[in-house]
């Protein structure tokens, strides 16, 4: 989902009172912004048709803004915007909606906090940035329906220097600030063996930027190491730069940046049968946007200037930057089927991350701010046995080759793990520590996830590998029992007491040197 920040450095007083973090755009266009086509700077109270106006006598108002992931909707909507009656939404489920096109923060915060559009996009991330905002201004916002993954949309793009997170270390990184862009940097950083004055100096040294193709041009033009971009102008910068690289990219964190849609309870409590029906709509035409994207495409060259501009073939491939997110997508992320649900995970996490960095006093907690028994009751109406569930690892993958076990990894993140002396049996407390690992594993769902066991150098060297190697095989058996993780996607190493990172001479360089190494290595 991208949003344009329109010329500001993106902090906007909305009328909740409350500083919202500017946000992006697939592709920035000049400034202001377009609603539905109607003109700039207002918010049309929606198209109507005469006749019977369905299930909510009227049609449902989206706000939805310049990105792909829509498609579900759009082809739900018979590849329009306006509300029309040879629809999904109409013929299957007696409902009109309309789409409006919402690119800047502060005119759609607003029109979403007066009523003026019933549902309107977001992101986790982003939400846990405004969330708090709008229920200090009275508003109660609640994630309703995830529409999509970006898978490959996001990255971050560095020069031939920089090869793993901890390259990051005293390089200057241009981005769009309070962004996913911002939040893929800042995961990537958490998930790294860089200490937290490290990722402290990395954040506040930041190149901020207004718009992503500000960041690629800084970037290309050698004035900083690297810079964290979104789509089209990742393709360019690898394309402008020689010898650059992507590092990591939502190709690689698949379940990191999803796309909602989010409502007000208000409105969520009094037409429940018209959410309801809009979220089996919504479903429906991500059936339909598989099976025919040539319909999306249609409706982002007709109402997007964006896609506009860019013409068919380009639009087509933006597509391939995203997953439309089905009911078994919306069952992993908010636990449908009775797992963790995986916009608890994130939003916590995220909600943490911008509470340390200043961009919030406080998080808010997740089940206060979603509301799922809308997917839930589409969910459950289908029989069980016919249920499609994304299973918990949606990506293939083969054993891996010998080279996996000492190709150079994206990033580390160390754990510490206590085991009882001479054993490799995990303990309550190590499952916890664990449990606390699995959402890196969750989120960096496309990558092979290299656990390496090291230990103090203390006793026989040949019986510290062997002790090590066990200990790593036990952390690999819990993450797949536990999470039902591919087995295949892990490489269990013992490496004993040959990789140090401090003295064994005392007793506080042995308990560091002690520890499990989870590394994040390309598939």
């Amino acid at each position: 989902m991208r949003i344009r920040p329109a010329g500001k450095l993106a902090i906007f007083i909305v009328v909740l009172g409350i500083a919202f973090g500017g946000y992006r755009l697939w592709q920035q266009r000049g400034g202001g912004f377009n609603i539905g086509g109607i003109g700039k700077g207002s918010v049309t109270k929606g198209h109507t048709i005469s006749g019977d106006q369905g299930i909510l006598g009227r049609p449902l108002r989206v706000g939805v803004n310049t990105w792909p992931g829509f498609g579900g909707g759009f082809a739900a909507n018979g590849g329009h915007f306006k509300p029309n009656r040879d629809s999904i939404f109409w013929k299957n489920h007696n409902l009109l909606v309309e789409f409006i096109l919402m690119d800047d923060v502060d005119p759609r915060a607003k029109a979403f906090a007066r009523g003026d559009v019933d549902l309107v996009w977001s992101t986790v991330d982003f939400f846990a940035n405004e969330a708090p905002g709008f229920r200090k201004g009275g508003v109660n916002p609640k994630a309703v329906i995830q529409v999509d993954w970006s898978r490959g949309g996001d990255a971050i793009v560095v020069d031939d220097s920089i090869h793993s997170v901890e390259d990051l270390k005293g390089k200057k990184i241009a981005l769009t600030l309070f962004t996913p862009s911002h939040w893929l940097l800042a995961s990537s950083l958490q998930n790294s063996s860089l200490d937290e004055s490290d990722q402290d100096r990395i954040m506040k040294g930041l190149v901020g930027k207004n718009v992503s193709s500000d960041a690629e041009k800084d970037f290309v033009s050698n004035k900083v190491d690297a810079a964290v971009l979104w789509e089209p102008d990742v393709t360019n910068a690898l394309k402008d730069r020689p010898g650059c690289h992507i590092l990591v990219s939502t190709k690689t964190a698949a379940n990191l940046i999803s796309d909602i849609l989010i409502a007000r309870s208000e409105f969520l409590n009094q037409h429940p049968d018209a959410v309801k029906a809009f979220v089996r709509g919504w479903m429906d035409g991500t059936e339909e946007a598989n099976r025919h994207p040539e319909t999306v495409v249609s409706c982002l060259l007709e109402n997007e200037p964006t896609y506009t501009d860019l013409g068919e073939d380009k639009t087509r491939e933006t597509l391939s930057t995203v997953h439309f997110a089905g009911l078994a997508d919306n069952a992993k992320t908010f636990g449908l089927d009775g797992s963790d649900p995986l916009f608890d995970r994130i939003f916590t996490q995220v909600g943490a991350t911008w509470v340390r960095n200043g961009i919030i006093t406080s998080a808010v907690a997740p089940g206060d701010v979603k509301d799922d028994r809308f997917v839930r009751a589409a969910y459950q109406a289908i029989p069980k046995k016919e249920r499609t569930v994304t299973p918990r690892e949606e990506f293939r993958f083969k054993p891996a080759t010998a080279s996996k076990r000492t190709q150079r990894a994206i990033m580390t993140r160390p754990v510490k793990i206590h085991f009882e002396s001479n054993s490799s049996a995990l303990t309550e407390d190590a499952k916890n520590v664990l449990d606390n690992v699995a959402t890196l594993i969750q989120t960096y769902s496309n990558a092979y996830i290299r656990v390496e066991g090291n230990s103090a150098s203390t006793g026989h060297a040949a019986g510290e590998v062997r002790l090590s190697q066990m200990r790593a095989e036990s952390v690999v058996r819990y993450m797949v029992k536990r999470y039902g993780f591919d087995r295949n996607r892990f490489i269990a190493v013992g490496n004993g007491p040959y990789k140090p990172v401090a003295s064994n001479n005392t007793e506080a360089g042995q308990a560091k040197n002690r520890r499990t190494d989870i590394k994040v290595v390309s598939k």
